[in-house]
């Protein structure tokens, strides 16, 4: 097997200036449409933790079709783009589900407009042109107009699209712990368009949710940073006994620790992304060493930052109790612990 050539420091300084650029060009972009303020202002309200018209705005702006190909009219852009951009959701709090909804638009190579959500792998039933199967508590579920469905008839794997609003779906809502729009999905004999089938559908089916995860684990170093950043201001500013707590011990090195565990977050991130597109053998596990280390250590970062807010960061109108909240949620989303840690151990025992 021929090796991909290696690049040179120049390609990577080169890509590492476009990346960095476009995550300026995201924050800005981010910072005059949304802010955390809003974000908390939805999770007080009588109803779910989603905004249509801010999620219009990102996809005018084309951010959940960057993974489809140009010719298909997406933005043909690859798995660090993305990664850049669900981090930067992350960072201003976005209650939107860009990296589930990426991942499926690739998985689909096809532009639309709403939200497109990948169900997760059960043992849906196809009949001819149907499908029947349940899923509880699918995030963000309740604002779906288009379902990917991976579905077995006849021992023989079959990747479709079913019309979330058509005949056949049933979704009961659900309140999950960031109040998105989660619901409940049940299909019966729902109408499916096949996308793929047999080997090709499973492999399709297996790389888009690897995508989704990857995307996830972004998205989580984005929420870690800015709850972070948010108890460096803090720290800097609060002060006990004549002088700011950021110069006591304790409270500097919780900080610098959690931004050392960000860091290595988003290393790994990029990492894996490379690896996936490069469809490396080592992309699985990659990808469950990122995701490991955001379940075990990143996720800690917003509870982190509480302990530094103290008193105040345990009433409900702080900010710190939306990047706590949608830590949780986005943590879930990202398959169990043991699992992952399970697969790394595996791929370091044949190194």
């Amino acid at each position: 097997m021929t090796r991909d050539p290696e690049p040179s420091l120049h390609d990577i300084a080169d890509t590492a200036a476009q990346l960095a650029q476009l995550r300026t060009t995201a924050d800005e972009l981010l910072g005059r449409i949304w802010s955390v303020e809003r974000t908390r202002g939805l999770l007080d309200g009588p109803g779910p933790s989603f905004d249509e018209d801010l999620w219009k705005v990102v996809a005018e702006m084309g951010w959940p079709d960057v993974l489809v190909a140009e010719s298909q009219g997406g933005g043909g852009g690859g798995l660090r783009e993305l990664c850049v951009l669900v981090e930067a959701a992350g960072a201003a709090a976005l209650p939107v589900p860009l990296a589930a909804v990426a991942a499926a638009k690739w998985c689909e190579q096809r532009c639309s407009d709403g939200v497109t959500l990948a169900l997760d792998d059960t043992d849906a039933k196809v009949n001819a042109d149907s499908v029947s199967g349940g899923w509880p508590a699918v995030p963000f579920g309740g604002a779906a107009d288009r379902l990917l469905v991976l579905g077995r008839q006849d021992g023989d794997s079959i990747l479709g699209v079913v019309d979330a609003n058509g005949p056949g779906v049933q979704r009961e809502s659900e309140r999950p712990l960031d109040h998105n729009p989660a619901a409940s999905i049940a299909l019966v004999d729902a109408p499916l368009r096949a996308v793929a089938t047999g080997a090709t559908a499973i492999r399709r089916y297996h790389d888009a949710v690897n995508r989704m995860r990857l995307a996830t684990v972004a998205e989580l170093v984005g929420i870690a940073s800015a709850a972070n950043d948010a108890a460096v201001e803090y720290a800097k500013m609060r002060v006990t006994f004549g002088r700011p707590i950021g110069t006591r011990q304790a409270i500097k090195h919780r900080l610098v620790d959690q931004r050392t565990v960000i860091e290595i977050a988003r290393a790994l991130v990029n990492r894996a992304a490379d690896a996936c597109e490069l469809q490396h053998p080592d992309a699985d596990p990659l990808l469950s060493l990122a995701v490991f280390w955001a379940v075990d250590s990143l996720r800690r970062v917003p509870e982190g930052a509480i302990q530094v807010f103290g008193g105040i960061a345990y009433t409900w109108e702080h900010d710190a109790h939306v990047h706590l909240r949608q830590a949780a949620t986005r943590v879930a989303l990202l398959g169990p612990r043991d699992r992952h840690r399970a697969v790394v151990a595996a791929w370091l025992r044949t190194r």
